[in-house]
């Protein structure tokens, strides 16, 4: 079982949308055409991950003054971490928007 995933028809979601996108942007399902938005845990584990970013980045770049190398070391703990917290959409009533 994938842990990014459309909670109606269980079809991956892309990694575009978790990585790119913003907090309010929706997402529709390819397969059902559901359509979702980021839930609470999303929006808590990227502010968290922004405020852990910085510390690691700061401390990183204390020790080694490449800036690149300190960047990309960064970037890819942080999208590692956001790939692992599963559960990071919900699906919307699409009627009780009309």
């Amino acid at each position: 079982m994938a842990k990014h995933q459309c909670p109606n028809c269980h079809s991956p979601i892309s990694l575009s949308y978790l990585f790119f996108s913003k907090y309010t942007t929706q997402y529709r399902c390819v397969k059902c055409s559901a359509l979702m938005v980021s839930n609470r845990r999303r929006k808590i584990t990227g502010l968290t991950l922004a405020l852990f970013s910085s510390f690691l980045y700061s401390l990183i770049n204390s020790h080694v003054q490449n800036l690149f190398l300190t960047t990309l070391v960064v970037f890819i703990v942080f999208f590692s971490i956001l790939w692992l917290v599963p559960n990071q959409v919900e699906l919307v009533d699409e009627q009780s928007k009309a």
